[in-house]
């Protein structure tokens, strides 16, 4: 058991067709039908990466997150030395689309011992394979405000948020 203030410990696995989805809900309808209707969908065909996490030795998921690859228009990054593909006006991000943690872990600090993973993870992939953005496209404003903490910038008219690749490698030391 963790005590108050502590970062609880985290084992991470990739979601499975036989996790239990029914009992996850993180109290946004979005996010708990994602989870329990079309994770496993998404995480299968290889259009989202669905990863679970949980205390240390507990099979029950306290939380995910889903990413994927997707582009976006260089004109929303002014004055960036964003490179496209050949001619066209987009250029590759990995996209946080998804993050939830389940309603009884909420306030243990999960969500931000998972975006810390998501970050490194960023930091090497994107770094190998030249994904220059990691972003998220953030529901309210105390998320956009939580992201804001993390070093993420708004863009396209603050719909969106970005975390550079080199902020991540900063962060994390890679």
């Amino acid at each position: 058991m963790t005590h108050q203030g502590e970062v609880p410990s985290l084992d991470y696995w990739p979601l499975t067709k036989e996790a239990t989805k029914a009992a996850f809900g993180c109290g946004e309808r979005d996010i708990d039908n994602y989870y329990r209707k079309d994770a496993w969908k998404f995480h299968e065909s290889a259009r989202h990466r669905v990863t679970c996490c949980g205390l240390v030795g507990s099979s029950s998921a306290a939380g995910f997150y889903a990413l994927t690859c997707v582009t976006e228009e260089i004109k929303k990054f002014p004055g960036s030395t964003l490179v496209s593909f050949g001619q066209s006006p987009y250029f590759p991000c990995l996209q946080l689309a998804w993050i939830g943690v389940h309603r009884p872990m909420q306030g243990a600090k999960i969500g931000f011992r998972m975006l810390g993973k998501i970050v490194t993870t960023f930091a090497e992939v994107g770094e190998a394979v030249s994904l220059p953005h990691l972003i998220v496209i953030p529901i309210s404003e105390n998320v956009k405000r939580f992201y804001r903490k993390m070093g993420f910038e708004e863009y396209d008219k603050g719909e969106r948020m970005f975390l550079p690749l080199q902020v991540a490698q900063d962060v994390t030391g890679n």
